[in-house]
């Protein structure tokens, strides 16, 4: 079965109050390799309330990986740890380009980045900073593919400019079938996550997923992917956190 996808980054209510935009970012598509095959690929991130530039680096980040990695699915190779580190100093690269232009400091451009690309067999995730990246498992439930990157304080994660280096990235292969796929940013890590088990919260996803299961034509898709958006800028979300949300949800059950 294809896959079928939403997702949505919506404004936090501080952003609104101080008049910014929406600093998160979510590229996401469904690329068909050499053979046929679908390809899942998506990426995520969230530009640090503190740089001048949060908004810019985050969309600039999410559509050259994006652009890269569709390249490479529609190319039928298989995606590598050695490209991701590539891709990711070349857009370093052209992030200090463009602080340069602007009279900016590299740091103006701070903001994580979370992607995936998932192949029939196979699937590749990287993440550098706090959000997450949730799975089915095996059992039926919901499991992360790492614990959100914070320091003492909550607010406190890595960014992909930090390090040229990378020394703050994750990247795993995982040599299985993955059938439902979630990646998130930190406005809603308290819904999503219990902090003090370090669990994935089950009912929110199981209940995200079975709407997505039962949409079975691509209005109702749309339609989903509407009423998304409307729950992450709803109050039910916005009376936890007051930070732009992103959320990305697939399945191919």
């Amino acid at each position: 079965m294809r896959w079928k996808a939403i997702g949505k980054s919506v404004i936090g209510t501080s952003h609104v109050a101080a008049g910014k935009g929406c600093e998160d970012a979510l590229q996401y598509i469904v690329e068909k390799d050499a053979h046929g095959n679908e390809v899942l690929i998506c990426c995520v991130s969230d530009g640090a309330g503190s740089a001048q530039y949060a908004g810019e680096a985050s969309a600039f980040c999410t559509a050259e990986v994006l652009s890269s990695l569709s390249a490479l699915a529609t190319a039928g190779a298989a995606l590598t740890e050695a490209h991701i580190y590539s891709l990711l100093e070349d857009i370093y690269d052209e992030l200090q380009t463009q602080a340069n232009a602007n009279g900016a400091e590299i740091y103006d451009y701070s903001c994580t980045l979370l992607g995936c690309f998932i192949t029939q067999t196979q699937s590749v995730f990287f993440q550098i900073g706090d959000g997450a990246i949730v799975r089915d498992d095996a059992g039926g439930a919901y499991t992360y593919i790492w614990w959100p990157h914070n320091g003492e304080y909550q607010n406190v994660t890595a960014f992909l400019v930090d390090d040229r280096n990378f020394a703050n990235l994750n990247v795993t292969i995982i040599d299985e079938r993955i059938n439902e796929i979630a990646l998130f940013t930190d406005g809603i890590q308290m819904l999503a996550l219990n902090n003090e088990h370090r669990q994935v919260h089950q009912p929110f996803f199981m209940n995200l997923f079975q709407h997505l299961r039962m949409a079975d034509h691509e209005e109702k898709i749309n339609l989903l992917n509407i009423k998304l958006e409307d729950y992450l800028g709803g109050d039910r979300i916005n009376l936890r956190t007051d930070d732009d949300k992103t959320l990305f949800l697939a399945t191919r059950l």
